[in-house]
């Protein structure tokens, strides 16, 4: 039987021509894309090594963007979670333990994902850093982190549940003394603090009586259900939510299958102030708000929102009644009663996080950021901006950047489950605008438009877990260290190179 024909092409001909051009076209990712008439602009190929560093900037700001592959989970051991690769966007979480809502036993908390680092500048700048890195920091195994001069050493540092959700990072510092927040500026909350709310607070249960929320002591704080937040994300419960919305009650099964990261189900921001920062984020209630209407009694609340004569009382009391619209005892109590009935739906298994946040112009906010998360390749992505310059004397001042000024930069990441002393750490690296730097920045018009495509990035790997506890100050300078002779003169990869290495870990993950 003789073939069939279109036209003047053979059928199995034009059926194998479709078949390419089809497969061809689904083959194309999102990066494929970014750039189709522009062959001069260049792609960076997916990152095969553990983390991936790169600087833009323009005249006032600038922007430090981090790729890293995220690591399956070694803690708490013997959990569900151990074993699993996902965003760690939760953290100490807060569940009912027979009594009260309270931190889960110490052998079942779980750790948000972080990315860290310290800069300093390399002229006149802090003895031992620019060779060191973060090491000069760390005595007696690393559970010291403080510096042996007078001087300060700027902290940049993005947490995966307690600052990055609200959009981010902390602004820290470490100085003779021990790691330290940053200037506090004035705060205008005191909703939990007589000193003044900072950019993080830890919240607990609230117990009394008058109504089963203090009964059975639930939590200070909930979310917001039903409020509808930028991009339409409309809140879907007062507490932690699971992958399908429902209401979280095993965190280690829930957590690992949640790989969106694109809003915030994790933080709750407690107080916002919306001339600072206009973009509503705001996604809490305060239950010791409503049970003051439904029982008219302030013997939950901390001992400076006892007196309803104070300012403190009364900018506390405002905020709340503008943001829940409830400012009547009925009122209070429906409210009550719906968080209430929730939790006991969950088989009083509901949970909320123990940190909350708080937004305002401070020091401590100088840092904004942008998280992504790619499932497919297990790889966080988060944006840092800041300005060049800033107003506190804890920051580094990057204003020299444009124009040749040369920084060490050491970074960690935190990503295995646990807390501080599991992280994982780089070498020093210096960042410049000059040819030879091993971080070349690159200036942009726009910091909040970068076409990342075209900045050089730095691929590497992490310093391996083993060396670890030697990657301190004391060990660096000791007799045990070989290089020691040179530390204030040469760097670290200078010797210790990826081909011929001892420090560096060669796999994609520890």
């Amino acid at each position: 039987m003789g073939l069939l024909k279109t036209g003047s092409k053979p059928l199995w001909l034009v059926l194998l021509i479709t078949f390419l051009s089809l497969g061809f076209i689904a083959s194309c990712t999102h990066e494929d894309t970014l750039n189709p008439s522009d062959p001069d602009v260049p792609t960076l190929g997916q990152l095969d090594k553990q983390v991936r560093v790169q600087v833009a900037y323009n005249a006032s700001e600038v922007a430090f963007k981090f790729v890293w592959k995220t690591q399956k989970k070694l803690y708490p051991t013997g959990q569900a979670n151990v074993g699993k690769n996902y965003p760690m966007q939760f953290h100490d979480m807060l569940q009912h333990n027979g009594t009260r809502f309270d931190r889960l036993a110490s052998d079942r908390r779980l750790e948000e994902d972080r990315i860290t680092f310290m800069i300093d500048k390399q002229e006149g700048g802090i003895q031992g850093y620019a060779r060191m890195g973060c090491g000069i920091t760390c005595h007696t195994g690393m559970t010291d982190h403080r510096l042996l001069t007078n001087a300060v050493l700027d902290h940049w540092h993005w947490r995966g549940a307690r600052s990055g959700p609200m959009g981010y990072a902390e602004d820290v510092a470490v100085d003779n003394v021990s790691r330290i927040r940053d200037d506090l500026g004035t705060m205008p909350s005191k909703f939990l603090r007589s000193g003044g709310d900072r950019f993080r607070e830890d919240h607990g249960a609230i117990t009394g009586t008058g109504h089963p929320v203090l009964v059975d002591g639930l939590p200070r704080f909930v979310f917001n259900k039903g409020k509808t937040l930028p991009g339409g994300f409309v809140i879907p419960g007062f507490f932690l939510p699971n992958r399908s919305n429902a209401t979280m009650i095993d965190a280690h099964i829930d957590i690992p299958q949640i790989k969106d990261v694109s809003k915030n189900i994790s933080l709750l921001v407690v107080y916002q102030d919306r001339n600072f920062d206009p973009v509503e984020k705001v996604n809490a209630i305060d239950l010791g708000y409503l049970a003051w209407l439904a029982t008219g009694s302030l013997t939950h609340l901390p001992a400076h929102l006892r007196d309803e004569t104070t300012a403190d009382f009364n900018v506390w009391k405002n905020f709340w009644a503008t943001e829940t619209n409830i400012s009547t005892a009925p009122a209070a109590i429906t409210k009550l009663d719906q968080v209430h009935q929730e939790w006991v739906a969950s088989g009083k298994k509901a949970m909320v996080t123990r940190s909350v946040g708080f937004i305002y112009n401070s020091d401590q906010h100088d840092i904004s950021s942008e998280r992504e998360f790619n499932a497919e390749r297990d790889e966080w992505t988060v944006i840092l901006k800041r300005k060049l310059a800033t107003t506190s004397t804890k920051d580094a001042n990057l204003a020299t950047l444009p124009n040749g000024g040369k920084f060490t930069v050491s970074f960690a990441m935190h990503d295995s489950g646990a807390g501080s002393e599991t992280h994982d750490i780089s070498l020093p690296y210096e960042l410049s605008n000059l040819e030879g730097a091993d971080l070349k920045a690159k200036q942009v018009s726009n910091i909040s438009d970068v076409d990342w495509n075209t900045v050089p990035a730095l691929d590497t790997y992490w310093v391996k877990q083993a060396v670890m506890p030697k990657f301190t100050n004391d060990w660096l300078r000791s007799g045990a260290h070989p290089g020691s002779g040179s530390i204030e003169s040469t760097k670290c990869i200078t010797c210790h190179t990826e081909s011929n290495n001892v420090i560096f870990t060669q796999g994609v993950l520890n």
